[in-house]
This record gives C-alpha cells, sequence and structure tokens, in this order.
C-alpha cells in the first residue's frame, strides 16, 4: 500500500507539472463580485450533506441527528426534527417534496412535504448507512458497512440484499437509472474499490482500485477521483486528468459534462494542511481552466465534507462545525478565509509556567469560554469570563489540556503547570 500511494504521488506531482506548463490555470481571480460567503447554520454539528431542491430550497443533514433546511437561499436555516441522534451521512430528494436520508445505525429517514417533516423507516440494519441512490420514490439504493448494498422497489418496505465482498465500507453509490450504477467501498486510505453493475445491483464488476469519490451524468459520462480529479467517458476505464489536486477531494458534483467542482481537505504533519473549493472547466477551444479557493491551517479540523449546486448559478458547501458556504455567481471567486477559526491563532504562554499565563487571540472570532481539565478529563478551572492573564498558580504540578473555545470552536492546547 504504502508503494501504491508513493506511485500515485509522483503521478499526480507529473500531471501537477503538465497541466501548468500545456493548460491555462485560472490561479489569479479579481477581488469583486459575489464570493463564497458563510452561512449562518445556527448550529455546531459537523455537517455531511447538502441537497439543493431549487436554488432557494435546501436541505442539509449532519451528526446528531441533524437537520437544516433553508427556503430562502441560506439567508434562514431553520433545524427540523428529524427524531434520531444517529448521524446522518446522505440525503436525496426524487422531487420537491419527496426525500430521504440515510445515516449510522441503520438510520433510514423520509420526508413527504420537502423537508419539513421526517419519519423513520425500519431498514432492520443496524450497521452503519451511507450511501443513497434514488431511481425513483419507490426504487432506491442504500449502502454501508462491511461491503452492504442494499435495494428497495417499495419505497423500503422491503430490501434486497446485493452486498459486495469487501471488508470496507461501501461510502458512495449512484444509479443513473434501475439497471446501470456505480459504487466505491473504501476506508480511508485503504482497499479501494470501484465497482458497477448493469443488472440493478444483482452482480458487481470491479473497476478500479484506485478510485474513491464519484459524480456520473449518464451511464458513461463522469468524474472521479483517484489521487487528483478525473473525467471519464466510458464509464471509469478511462481517465482524463481535470484538475491540479493536492489530495483527493472529499466530494465532487458536476451538472455538465465539461465542468466539475470538488472539495478538498490536505493533512500533513508539517503543520501545512491546505483546504480548497475548486472548480475545473472544458472551455470551447478544449483548453482545461481550474481556479481554487484554499488557505491554510493547523488545527487539524476538516472544514469541507460535501459540495452541491441547486442550479446553474447557487452553489452550497456544507462540512465541519456547521460550516455552510453559497455561492451565488456558479464561479470561482474568493473564499473569505477570515471565517475560519485557526488553532495556530490561540496562543498561551509563558508554557509552561507556574503561576500566570497570558492568552493571546489573533482570530477575529472572540473566545466565548475556557475550561482547564486534568489528564483524567476532570475540570478544574472554567470560565466565560476571558481575559488576557490567567492565574493557574493553585493548579498542581502536571500536564493539563486547555480547551478555548472561539464563538462556537473548540481549540485544545496543552498546558504545563510547573
Amino acid at each position: 500500500m504504502d508503494e501504491f500511494f508513493y506511485l500515485l504521488l509522483i503521478h499526480t506531482e507529473y500531471m501537477m507539472k503538465k497541466l501548468f506548463l500545456l493548460v491555462f490555470i485560472l490561479v489569479s481571480i479579481p477581488f469583486y463580485g459575489q464570493w463564497w460567503t458563510p452561512q449562518t447554520s445556527g448550529v455546531t454539528a459537523n455537517l455531511n450533506d447538502v441537497y439543493g431542491i431549487s436554488g432557494n430550497v435546501v436541505v442539509v443533514v449532519g451528526n446528531g441527528g441533524t437537520i437544516l433546511k433553508t427556503i430562502d437561499g441560506g439567508a434562514n436555516w431553520v433545524q427540523k426534527t428529524s427524531g434520531t441522534t444517529s448521524n446522518l451521512m446522505k440525503l436525496q430528494f426524487v422531487n420537491a417534496n419527496t426525500g430521504y436520508a440515510v445515516g449510522e445505525d441503520g438510520t433510514l429517514l423520509k420526508s413527504i412535504d420537502g423537508g419539513e417533516n421526517w419519519s423513520s423507516i425500519t431498514t432492520g440494519i443496524t450497521t452503519n448507512l451511507y450511501g443513497l441512490s434514488c431511481v425513483n420514490e419507490s426504487n432506491f439504493y442504500i449502502s454501508g458497512d462491511n461491503g452492504l448494498i442494499r435495494k428497495t422497489i417499495d419505497g423500503g418496505a422491503n430490501f434486497i440484499a446485493q452486498n459486495y465482498s469487501t471488508i470496507y465500507p461501501v461510502k458512495t453509490i449512484q444509479f443513473l437509472n434501475d439497471q446501470i450504477g456505480y459504487a466505491s467501498s473504501y476506508d480511508n486510505y485503504n482497499s479501494y474499490a470501484f465497482i458497477k453493475t448493469i443488472d440493478g445491483g444483482t452482480t458487481w464488476t470491479l473497476l478500479s482500485n484506485q478510485i474513491s469519490t464519484f459524480n456520473f451524468l449518464n451511464e458513461t459520462i463522469g468524474f472521479v477521483t483517484s489521487g487528483s480529479v478525473f473525467k471519464t467517458i466510458d464509464g471509469g476505464l478511462n481517465l482524463t486528468n481535470m484538475a491540479a489536486s493536492m489530495a483527493p477531494p472529499a466530494d465532487l458534483f458536476s451538472s455538465n459534462e465539461n465542468e466539475v467542482w470538488s472539495v478538498e481537505n490536505a493533512f500533513t504533519l508539517c503543520g501545512c494542511s491546505t483546504f480548497c473549493i475548486r472548480k475545473s472547466e472544458i472551455t470551447n477551444t478544449g483548453e482545461i481552466q481550474e481556479a481554487q479557493n484554499c488557505y491554510s491551517d493547523t488545527a487539524g479540523n476538516r472544514p469541507f465534507t460535501a459540495i452541491t449546486f441547486a442550479d446553474a448559478t447557487n452553489g452550497y458547501v456544507v462540512g465541519e462545525y456547521g460550516h455552510i458556504y453559497k455561492n451565488t455567481t456558479g464561479n470561482m471567486e474568493n473564499l473569505e478565509v477570515y471565517e475560519f477559526v485557526k488553532a495556530d491563532n490561540v496562543m498561551i504562554y509563558p508554557n509552561p509556567t507556574s503561576n500566570n499565563i497570558i492568552l493571546e487571540n489573533k482570530n477575529n472570532t472572540p473566545i466565548s469560554s475556557i475550561i482547564i481539565s486534568d489528564m483524567n478529563s476532570r475540570r478544574v478551572l472554567e470560565t466565560t469570563t476571558v481575559n488576557s492573564t490567567i492565574d493557574v498558580s493553585s493548579l498542581a504540578k502536571g500536564i493539563y489540556l486547555m480547551e478555548v473555545t472561539c464563538g462556537e470552536i473548540p481549540i485544545t492546547k496543552k498546558l504545563i503547570k510547573q
């Protein structure tokens, strides 16, 4: 596996150089127009998927049974009652009224009023569900742990097992009609399996062991990730590089065969992790153009989890800690990087200390609370009165964890008391 990723890294570096030499990369974007702007979600839960019923009507699902809906294009997000505390991982609407959502512990929910209300469907499944693909209101597929794939043709009253032989979860599944579908099984960087069926899921054929996320427009044309973003016109057999990505994208979305959006989170041990929203497109002259909005951070957070466009101009990105972003042009412009709370912008010193520490916050988001805990998770100091100097002289000598919350985002620092 180490050899595979070494070769993949070499391939990615080569393709990056080739792209920068042979195609026109859009790296300088003017600072005007409508940006990818942060929305006020009203929640701190990690958000895992987003679906646009229309440009203004959008539904989001996330951890702890979180369901959010907006009917005014993100001006207001309203939390809906899901009836579950399980993490919700994927959702899809068949039409303006009927939609489904899946999540951990075999959770399957249905809405018949555009996401206002949700009811639970008993699946008989206790493992985690990650994938969902609807052919119509009655015929849809769910997927999850240990190669689980299930099909229903009666709206979830009964499910037919159509598993794929793998110990890893099937995280992504997409059916283009009632016969042809694609799925991908993987667990982080382990044992990718990109598979296809042409008989409604009865049998599956392995196409590649290097593809994770994908988005198809029809039976053969789509975009896939294999260390970067690639286009295929033959169902994944042959790939054309579409982006100079530094990390496998977390999610893809495309509305036509010449354009693909992606979000990615590249973590490194050097403390220079990079997170990007990226657009790649093929021009009328056949050139590949690419634009990206990126920022660097060392907090270890994963800001981006899913991306979608509800129509040609209204796009939405969701991520951890309740992050929601909106694009209203369909073009790639400048991401407001100041909104992200960065761990390295919160500093405590001197550290180690014997009496007092000075707390300095360079984030735009102010500190709302401070909690200091010992290594047994017992809270020894807690305050909402934030001062620049904190007296820790009463603490016993040892190592502590100091949780500093900026707005709603917790950042943990190690504190050594001498």
